[in-house]
């Protein structure tokens, strides 16, 4: 306990400082043990580690520590955070370079298919091109009318959708025999630029593809698919 510094009538002597007067007082004065040396030599704070003591410069140092720590810590997720953004980006012009390169429609439903697979480590695709769209160079999986207005009514205006609660008849009709390992999938609208179809992407584990993931590379693979569907068919 302490009285209160600066005060000269005998009331103000016998009054008691609380806890938080005296913190208070140390941060309006952080130079006070610098003008008192002899309060140096009588306090000491307990080390956290267990019995013994250490001196107040040196629990500042731990502080000090610690707070380094944590920025190191920041830091280093900031710097993961770069590099796999950076793979992304390098994943997704990879994808629009063998995009575009493609001969033909035929090709290039293959060609996106196969990629996307390969850069973005995804277990199935499926390319979906509304029926009044497809021709004789550009037939896809065929779905039924309500399966394709079920799909474009979720999808709404929104270029993406991600789901890890599926219907089963609806991973069925997007992956057929490899329905089963599907816990996860994500729509990729097709816009060309009025809405002409759809990709499919399924996942074995229910967590790659989430209603709370952030989508806009996703929304990108869709885009740069319907830039290049225009390039070979007419919409």
């Amino acid at each position: 306990m302490s009285k209160r510094p600066g005060s000269n009538t005998s009331k103000n002597d016998n009054a008691v400082l609380s806890e938080p007067e005296v913190v208070s007082y140390l941060q309006q004065h952080p130079d006070l043990l610098l003008k008192h040396h002899a309060l140096l030599e009588t306090m000491q704070v307990p080390h956290n580690a267990g019995s013994g003591m250490v001196s107040l410069i040196e629990r500042q140092v731990d502080i000090l520590r610690e707070k380094n720590r944590q920025l190191e810590e920041r830091l280093l997720v900031l710097i993961n955070n770069a590099r796999v953004n950076e793979e992304l980006t390098e994943k997704l012009h990879r994808y629009s370079l063998h995009l575009f390169s493609s001969k033909g429609i035929e090709e290039l439903i293959q060609v996106a298919a196969a990629n996307l697979q390969q850069l973005f480590d995804i277990d199935e695709v499926s390319i979906h091109i509304k029926p009044e769209y497809q021709s004789e160079n550009l037939q896809t999986s065929s779905l039924s009318d309500k399966m394709y207005a079920a799909i474009l009514d979720t999808l709404g205006s929104d270029s993406c959708s991600c789901h890890n609660e599926l219907d089963d008849e609806l991973v069925v009709s997007l992956f057929g025999d490899k329905s089963s390992t599907i816990k996860s999938c994500a729509l990729l609208a097709l816009d060309t630029p009025h809405r002409t179809g759809f990709i499919a992407l399924g996942s074995s584990d229910q967590n790659r593809f989430s209603p709370q993931m952030g989508t806009l590379i996703l929304s990108r693979l869709g885009e740069h698919l319907s830039i290049a569907l225009v390039r070979h068919h007419d919409f």
